[in-house]
């Protein structure tokens, strides 16, 4: 097929700063053909800013027709699945924003209609194409810890996404949209903390409600029971004015660092003497799909991947509701 043509659902924040200069780092790869957002002004911009020889669709139906390879959905987390289902009967491959749905059975339902129309589905979950935790998984499956025994991350921000990383954006903390924080970054850390340790037995989470107004979790801690019999604490807030974004990993042999060190990870097997360790390079989510249209195999987080995530998610959130250990349906 060669150069794979890509059309963008959704024109917001994820889609200029993440996807869109992905892409165009690929030339050979990929190009953006067409573009749709339900704010017009949104699909400008984001081609005037890029300078994308893009067309403007004014329906996702007339996108999808318009002869793409594949599409990046770039909307909030409730039309994921609705979305998704209609790029798969198009014939087009979808590399789909996190959560990948809000459901496991729309998760299920994604998964079986890329399989059966025989089309790439690629869930974004960015820490699995992060240089920097794609070494440290490197790391863990060279030995270089030993036995996993404790994961601990910590993932805080002084304000909900709608105040700070995408002003405005109000779905981020609605409930009708399946937004707040655990859809928003448990999402990633969760299913890094399984991707490093292996699936999780349990779940135990505490969740609470700070910021006037919003109707989701804004502040969740959550305990890990490793079916390996290691343990884990995620940490997540969106009221911490500081900030803070650490994650520590321990085993028999050795302890890895990322946050603690601005230079990169650390890696210690004495107490005190740690070292650094620099990543490298790996291939961007944006440049596995195109290679994955291609039918090049391997990609990180196929659609089953991401769904092991939306797992941890929801095992998350009920646990914290019902105030009870949960085993994630993994």
């Amino acid at each position: 097929m060669g150069k794979v043509k890509i059309g963008l659902i959704g024109c917001g924040k994820i889609a200029s700063c993440s996807h869109t200069p992905a892409f165009k780092a690929i030339p050979g790869k990929a190009v953006i053909t067409a573009v749709f957002d339900l704010k017009r002004e949104n699909a400008e911009k984001i081609i005037k800013d890029n300078s994308l020889k893009a067309k403007i669709y004014t329906s996702v139906d007339e996108l999808l027709k318009s002869g793409i390879d594949g599409v990046a959905i770039n909307t909030p987390n409730s039309s994921h699945h609705e979305l998704t289902i209609k790029a798969l009967n198009a014939g087009v491959n979808v590399l789909v924003e996190k959560p990948m749905a809000v459901t496991l059975k729309q998760a299920d339902e994604m998964i079986a209609l890329a399989e059966k129309k025989k089309l790439h589905l690629q869930v974004n979950q960015s820490l699995r194409f992060a240089p920097a935790y794609v070494k440290i998984k490197e790391m863990i499956e060279a030995g270089k810890i030993g036995d996993p025994i404790h994961i601990r991350c910590l993932r805080a921000s002084g304000s909900s996404p709608d105040k700070g990383w995408s002003p405005g954006a109000k779905w981020f903390v609605q409930k009708k949209f399946a937004g707040g924080l655990i859809m928003d970054i448990a999402v990633h850390m969760a299913d890094m903390m399984g991707w490093y340790f292996g699936k999780a037995s349990k779940v135990y989470s505490m969740s609470s409600i700070k910021i006037k107004g919003n109707d989701v979790p804004d502040n969740v801690t959550t305990l890990f029971d490793f079916a390996n019999g290691a343990t884990g604490v995620l940490e997540l807030s969106w009221t911490i004015p500081v900030g803070g974004g650490l994650l520590e990993i321990y085993g028999s042999k050795g302890t890895i660092r990322l946050g603690f060190n601005p230079d990169g990870i650390e890696f210690a097997t004495k107490p005190g003497k740690y070292k650094i360790v620099k990543p490298g390079k790996f291939k961007t989510s944006q440049e596995w799909f195109a290679d994955a249209i291609n039918g090049k195999k391997g990609c990180p987080v196929p659609g089953k991947t991401g769904r092991h995530a939306l797992a941890y998610s929801l095992a998350i959130a009920e646990s914290g509701e019902k105030s009870k250990a949960v085993t994630p349906s993994i």
